[in-house]
């Protein structure tokens, strides 16, 4: 389990000392418990969203975190601390990235709090949204909207259309990482870099999980992030962003429904949430 960075948990343990230290705002009934835990977890939303995803997915990972925390913080703002607050809605963001249809457990390591989360019904909703893409980049009619981190697990081709037949505008190394930001009809990925799509990649050559390396003598695995590559050499390899356009396109995207049920403190409280997909293919609860 990962953690926000200790200057962060410093920030909101501040925060929470100096809302608790204000005696004359516990007595406002805008002040009282459960209501002071949805803006400490939203802020802390925001801390944990920042841990989760990387490049052009960090920003959005944040927007999540912090609807996150405030939903989870009003639900059970009473029974759970910061810190369980901060790792259920992680655990949640998981659930959704890796799209699970079982129920999944969580327990506390500190508190002995614990939850299941179980998935519900699955809807899915089109809608017009706005990508960018650069100028040597085909436009695709639609697709469904992903925002994951993506790994190659061979050498692949990035062309500038979802076709062996597009032109080759760059090439991933096994095992180099970038935001995958959408999938088309015919099952090519959007390769993003900073939120712009540079060019499509074919599904099969990459994956959500990292490619399990074998060691070979003298020969070192060349990997990257597309996200963090210096401009300079993404220019160099083909993944130029001088010429960003924008566009509006027709994106699939999904709903979910999320049953809670937390026990914490001698009692369980339970709650329905919904979680869709925002503009940008990242889950927000709602």
């Amino acid at each position: 389990m990962r953690y926000v960075k200790p200057f962060l948990i410093g920030s909101l343990t501040a925060a929470i000392i100096s809302v608790s230290g204000c005696a004359n705002l516990a007595q406002n009934e805008y002040f009282n418990q459960e209501n002071i835990a949805t803006v400490i977890g939203s802020v802390a939303g925001v801390a944990l969203g920042s841990q989760i995803g990387g490049g052009s997915g960090r920003t959005a990972a944040m927007i999540v975190g912090a609807l996150a925390g405030g939903a989870l913080g009003k639900m059970i703002g009473s029974r759970l601390d910061e810190r369980d607050r901060q790792s259920l809605a992680l655990q949640t963001q998981r659930m959704l990235e890796q799209d699970s249809t079982q129920p999944v457990q969580w327990t506390s390591e500190h508190s002995g709090a614990q939850s299941t989360i179980t998935p519900g019904a699955v809807t899915t909703q089109t809608k017009s949204v706005s990508v960018k893409r650069t100028a040597q980049v085909q436009t695709v009619p639609n697709m469904t909207l992903l925002n994951q981190t993506y790994y190659s697990q061979k050498s692949a081709n990035v062309r500038s259309a979802p076709s062996t037949s597009g032109a080759r505008v760059g090439s991933l190394l096994p095992g180099s990482s970038f935001t995958a930001l959408g999938r088309t009809d015919n099952n090519w990925i959007a390769v993003g870099r900073k939120g712009v799509t540079v060019g499509y990649v074919y599904a099969p050559l990459v994956s959500t999980q990292a490619p399990v390396q074998k060691a070979q003598a003298n020969q070192a695995l060349a990997a990257t992030d597309l996200d963090a590559m210096p401009d300079a050499v993404a220019k160099q390899q083909g993944f130029d962003l001088d010429s960003v356009q924008m566009e509006t396109v027709s994106a699939q995207t999904s709903c979910k429904t999320l049953d809670y049920k937390v026990t914490a403190k001698g009692a369980t409280e339970q709650q329905q949430v919904k979680a869709c997909q925002a503009e940008d293919g990242a889950w927000e609860l709602i």
